[in-house]
């Protein structure tokens, strides 16, 4: 048996290797605390319990930014005059188009949906719609609809 000698250089690259790991985990383990907070409160009041630090939830999302939109993925379509909505489970609006435009708009909520993109994560108009077209397209199979903010008032 031989004795290894092991260079502290290497000491040191496998502590911060070991640090690193330590903190990428904890990291992960706070964004799903985050994203948690926001699926049940809401990313507003979850914002308020972070003191306004748009930071901390933008850290949280900054790796797929839509996946903040998996919170919506399951609303139901209502149809009342001539418009179809998308509904939450307490019966709020998120979505709106009318029925039988082709080529229309499709109306997004802005208090939960649209600002979370404007505020938090900081993307422009025109980049905000592209998210909300494929996301549109991608779960609810609406297609050729230009989105646009929209404030619903319930």
């Amino acid at each position: 048996m031989g004795v290894y000698i092991i260079s502290p250089f290497y000491v040191l690259i496998y502590l911060l290797y070991m640090k690193f790991i330590i903190t990428e985990e904890q990291s992960e383990k706070l964004n799903h605390k985050i994203k948690s907070m926001i699926n049940k409160y809401g990313f507003k009041e979850t914002l308020r319990l972070f003191d306004n630090n748009k930071d901390i939830i933008r850290r949280a999302y900054q790796d797929n930014p839509s996946e903040y939109l998996d919170q919506f993925n399951d609303l139901t379509p209502v149809e009342k005059d001539n418009k179809i909505y998308y509904v939450d489970k307490d019966r709020l609006p998120l979505i709106m188009y009318y029925q039988g435009k082709k080529n229309g708009n499709v109306h997004i909520d802005y208090g939960r949906i649209w600002s979370f993109f404007e505020d938090v994560i900081s993307l422009d108009y025109e980049k905000i719609q592209g998210v909300m077209e494929n996301w549109l397209e991608e779960t609810y199979n609406l297609r050729g609809l230009t989105p646009y903010s929209y404030f619903f008032f319930s």
